[in-house]
């Protein structure tokens, strides 16, 4: 069941329909399960790759990245619309996001050379930075840029070397201005007048970070739930999301990935983010009939008891108001 439910999303009602047992019965089951199954998989199938990733293991094996070397592992963050949570909108617009105009939620994920996810955070609200996700998580950058013994034989000549001598670099995409600041942290340039050759650097990185893109497509391939508008309770989603990562790792073990799921992933968020705009201009229709039908009621009402026809809004108004 759990399996399904993870394949098929949607909400707690069109699911447990289909296996014809009681709501609550579904629900406490398939719930207990995943948050069973969840840290289990998730320490056998992310955490075990992260012990693994290391440089020289990428760098003889032949899984370096092809422009930046150096590069450990890539990382990016992935959004999933989700409810609009009710009370003030101080709080529920902490779930918004301005560039989907969606409300959902937000989870930063790391790919090794291989293509194994190797670290997914918590998740934020949609309104969060990159940046700030990017912070909450440095603990596990750390733990994982610093160079192991017998690495200084490895070579090492990308960018911003000299001021870590003693990281490896992590790729990221253009949300994470200024993380250079901070840890060795390699990500294209922002703004109009860029250079050919910032131009020429900025694809190299977008080249070897679309890995990640590859990644985030195979999960929402395999996993509706992930894909789909996240339906169900904020607490769950830590643990159905890392389930999800969990058994996509197993996936890419045996298929690993390809282009084709990168081009499937940015089609997806290409129609995410126009989905906004248009919820946004339904509603604004919505609104702008049900005034004009306001208007006409009231214009007959008054007509009715014999006002006058040049009646302005505002006496409109005055007269729905009194009733």
């Amino acid at each position: 069941m759990t399996h399904v439910t993870l394949k098929a999303g949607g909400t707690w009602e069109g699911l447990y329909k289909v296996f014809n047992i009681a709501s609550a019965t579904f629900t406490d089951t398939v719930t207990k399960f995943i948050r069973l199954l969840s840290p289990k998989l998730y320490a056998d199938q992310v955490q075990a790759q992260a012990d693994r990733t290391q440089m020289r293991t990428a760098m003889t094996s032949g899984h370096a990245f092809s422009n930046f070397p150096c590069a450990l592992y890539a990382v990016d963050v992935t959004f999933q619309q989700s409810f609009c949570p009710g009370g003030p909108i101080q709080e529920n617009g902490k779930y918004y996001s301005g560039k989907h105009h969606l409300y959902g939620l937000k989870v930063e994920v790391s790919v090794n050379t291989h293509g194994f996810a190797i670290n997914c955070s918590d998740h934020a609200k949609g309104a969060t930075h990159d940046v700030s996700m990017f912070k909450d998580n440095k603990p596990f950058h750390l733990g994982r840029m610093i160079k192991l013994p017998g690495d200084e034989s490895l070579q090492d000549n990308g960018p911003i070397s000299d001021k870590y001598p003693d990281q490896w670099a992590i790729l990221a995409d253009k949300g994470y201005q200024g993380m250079a600041n901070y840890l060795r942290c390699i990500h294209p340039k922002k703004g109009k007048n860029l250079t050919r050759a910032e131009l020429v650097n900025n694809d190299k990185i977008s080249s070897d970070r679309v890995l990640v893109e590859n990644y985030f497509g195979r999960l929402n391939m395999l996993w509706r739930v992930t894909a789909d508008k996240f339906r169900w309770s904020e607490a769950l989603y830590d643990d159905v999301f890392r389930l999800c990562v969990a058994l996509t790792n197993y996936n890419i073990s045996i298929n690993p990935l390809r282009d084709q799921n990168g081009d499937w992933y940015r089609q997806s968020q290409h129609n995410l983010i126009q989905l906004g705009p248009a919820i946004k201009e339904k509603r604004r229709l919505q609104q702008a009939k049900y005034r004009a039908k306001k208007k006409r009621r009231l214009e007959t009402s008054i007509e009715d008891l014999g006002g006058e026809d040049d009646a302005n809004e505002d006496s409109l108004i005055q007269y729905s108001q009194e009733f």
